[in-house]
Parts: C-alpha cells; structure tokens; sequence
C-alpha cells in the first residue's frame, strides 16, 4: 500500500517515447462545460452562414435608402446595420423591438449582432439582469440608463445615453458584445460576469429603452389627443 506502482505528477517514465509519464490530451479535445457550440449565446452574433445573407441585406437597404456611415462597433471588423424591424417579440415579451430608424444615423453594431436573445426572456430573467446592472453597471450608466452615474458626477468619462437612437436601434448582441469586450473607456467584463448574466443585463437595457420609447410615445399620443389632432 506505501509503494504502489503508479506515477506520480509530473514523474518521468520510460515506457513512452517522450519520456513523460503524463499524456496530452487528445487533439480537438474539448474540457467539460467549455464546447461553446452556440455562437450567439457565447459572442452575441449570428451563426457564419447567415452573416453573409443579412450583411449584404442590410447594405442593400443603405444603398437604397441614400444612408451612409461608419460602424460604432467594439471591434473593428463588420459594417454598421440599418434594419430597424422587432423580431420573436412573443416569446420574448418584445424586447427585441427597436425604434424606427428616422435619421441618418447608424445603429451602433454590426449586420452579424444577434437580434434575438438566446434563451426566453422571463421574470427570473429581468430581475436577474437588474441585479447585475445594478452592480456592475449603474455606478456609470445610471439607474435610467442615462450615462449619468455617480462616478461619472464626480468627474469620470460620461457613456453614452441608452435613449440616444442610435442605441435604441442597436441589436441586442451589440449590447453582449460590449460587455465581453469593451469599448472606448470601459473595459472588458468578461471575467467579472458570466455569459448568462451578460444576456441578462442585457434584457434589463432593452427594458430600460422601452420604457422610455413607451412613455415618449404616450406623451405624443396625450398631446394629439388634447389638440384635437391638429400640430
């Protein structure tokens, strides 16, 4: 039982070529819990044979629509998207909707920014992406979402505002892919919140952006009503 016939770590061993008594793994093998087989939830963008399709769709549409610009995107690669349609609302309690695109200015994000979330929105969801927002985001972003936090008060580089259109018509992979990999003065939270909660925060964001579209659109709808209709 003392002197069992077994390596220990890292010993040398004279039965392998190598002489290591440790064997590499396998090529192509994968550790448990880290295959990543789903793009969209792991980076936030579309699967590769539909970034093509959607990418030239979305060009066409600029081409015709007279529309230019560049993307404001967190890496350098990809061209800005201008399709402002809200997809798989049903399911996800419409949190993918986006504002109409009315000016010439560009979504932020690319064509390949996932437009859909990866899982169902739920309750458990949103309180959860709350949570989260509330302690690793507002101390920049503010509760409203409007760039306005206490650390930015006291003199740190003001983000811009979720309500700016160009943001409101922003995918919501956009919003996963910054919080993976940073942009302008914040940095990458990719190892202080996990994937899930990204999405999370993210479905927090949209809700933030349609609270504010919805209130804004029932202002305009009170004050039609009040005139009679009449500007």
């Amino acid at each position: 039982m003392q002197d069992q016939p077994r390596y220990e770590a890292y010993e040398s061993s004279t039965f392998f070529k190598d002489g290591l008594s440790s064997r590499s793994p396998v090529e192509g093998t994968v550790p448990r819990g880290y295959l990543r087989a789903d793009r969209q939830l792991f980076t936030g963008q579309i699967a590769n044979s539909n970034n093509q399709a959607r990418g030239a769709t979305t060009t066409n549409a600029n081409t015709q629509a007279g529309t230019s610009g560049n993307a404001n995107t967190p890496s350098s690669s990809g061209s800005a998207g201008a399709q402002s349609n809200g997809n798989n609302a049903g399911a996800q309690g419409g949190l993918t909707t986006r504002t109409q695109a009315t000016s010439s200015q560009q979504p932020a994000g690319d064509a390949n920014d996932a437009e859909d979330f990866p899982f169902p929105v739920t309750q458990e969801v949103m309180e959860r992406g709350r949570e989260r927002f509330e302690i690793f985001c507002a101390m920049c972003h503010g509760f409203t979402g409007e760039g306005d936090g206490m650390i930015v008060r006291r003199g740190y580089r003001k983000p811009p505002s979720y309500h700016e259109p160009r943001l409101q018509q922003a995918r919501v992979g956009y919003f996963f892919r910054v919080m993976t990999e940073g942009f302008g003065a914040m940095p990458s939270y990719r190892s202080q919140v996990p994937v899930q909660d990204r999405w999370a925060i993210a479905a927090y964001i949209r809700a933030l952006q349609l609270s504010r579209m919805n209130q804004t659109q029932g202002t305009t709808t009170t004050a039609n009503a009040e005139s009679g209709g009449h500007k």
